[in-house]
């Protein structure tokens, strides 16, 4: 194992660093869907492959980056993935004139995320942190970072300066994430031969905890990708719908945090409290189907609270069961995390269109509930 000669806090502040950076661009194209789809002429239907292919680029990439990474080791490939995050941002911002060249560079920026997280997950686990798990669930705290910049960025630049503007802010988070990476992470690769005698976890194991993320992050993806024009239609102001976004985003982010504090030491098995916590996030989405703005409101924290915490528990299960090999097998389970998210927005897009938000909504809900049941049946083997 190769212990950094940093801090924990350090370590853990790259670490989010470089989460939050590749995960922007993808929750911004949700974030942001009022302005760059009135600039674009594109429906909603439409729309939902703007997010979609930034996560199914990175579900064709997720484990042979995985294993990429046990290779050449996270600091190289961090180093890759965060100057192409970057200079993807800037062709977003400069050189998208169009929906199908949005599309392009979304489907690069995917890439980066798949070979970041999964880098991420192996670097912490190389850098001996006394708390594991703490670590994990500020790492994965990224996510709804992203996605309260994305909210942030309606009031602060979509609606004074433009949309394009937080993609120049995109690539600095990206840029920024990239400093610290040299300074702190480990040079060595941490190669497949020294882990051979590492705890494994079976491949069918793997699997279907893929597959339980799958349809979780169907829910989380759906969250991001419309409840800020969800709210809009309820009756929501355009600036008020997306500070909600970032009001629940941060709200994941402490709720996360608050179970990282506890996780190292917690008795019950981290799928079980998962699977419940999605099943209460699932009962906020069903509060979205409602259609009125301060039912809306109410529900956007419930269905964020309890429906973006399960990627703490998902990720600290896996790692903790494979340390040596955690961005390969991490690499297996985000496939599944980012085949949910590449179907939301597609799928829910097509939904809204046909039959509107309320089915939506109740569509999302049934498909988290399946979700919390799965990870909590697949525990044992873990």
């Amino acid at each position: 194992m190769n212990r950094s000669t940093y801090s924990p806090r350090t370590v853990i502040a790259v670490a989010i660093a470089a989460a939050v950076s590749v995960a922007l661009p993808g929750f911004l194209v949700g974030g942001l869907s009022v302005q760059i789809r009135g600039e674009f002429g594109v429906a909603e239907g439409r729309y939902g492959w703007a997010m979609s292919t930034y996560f199914l680029a990175a579900t064709t990439g997720s484990i042979l980056l995985g294993r990429l990474a046990q290779l050449i080791g996270p600091r190289r490939q961090l180093t890759i993935a965060l100057i192409g995050a970057a200079g993807v941002d800037l062709c977003i911002a400069l050189f998208a004139k169009d929906f199908s060249t949005l599309i392009a560079f979304l489907a690069v920026a995917g890439l980066c995320n798949a070979a970041t997280q999964t880098a991420v997950n192996l670097g912490l686990t190389q850098a001996g942190l006394p708390r594991l798990g703490l670590a994990i669930a500020v790492k994965q705290s990224g996510m709804p970072a992203a996605s309260m910049l994305s909210g942030l960025a309606v009031p602060a630049l979509a609606l004074t300066l433009g949309w394009r503007w937080a993609f120049v802010g995109a690539a600095a988070v990206a840029l920024t994430a990239l400093g610290g990476v040299q300074r702190t992470i480990a040079r060595s690769a941490g190669p497949e031969a020294d882990t051979k005698h590492q705890p494994q976890s079976p491949l069918s194991a793997l699997m279907i905890a893929g597959v339980a993320a799958m349809f979780l992050s169907f829910g989380a993806g759906a969250l991001n990708a419309w409840v800020v024009e969800s709210g809009v239609d309820s009756g929501l102001g355009k600036a008020t719908a997306g500070i909600m976004l970032s009001v629940g985003a941060a709200l994941g982010i402490a709720i996360r945090v608050g179970w990282g504090m506890r996780l190292d030491h917690m008795r019950g098995h981290p799928f079980v409290t998962a699977g419940l916590m999605a099943c209460g996030g699932a009962i906020g989405v069903l509060g979205l189907a409602l259609r009125l703005p301060a039912t809306h409101v109410i529900a956007t924290v419930v269905a964020f609270s309890g429906g973006w915490i399960w990627p703490v528990f998902l990720n600290f299960g896996v790692v903790r069961a494979n340390e040596g090999r955690a961005a390969s097998a991490t690499g297996i389970t985000q496939t599944g995390v980012y085949l949910g998210v590449f179907a939301a927005p597609l799928t829910a897009g097509a939904i809204i269109e046909r039959s509107g938000y309320t089915s939506m909504w109740m569509v999302t809900a049934a498909a988290m509930a399946i979700g919390g049941v799965l990870m909590a049946r697949v525990s044992r083997r873990f």
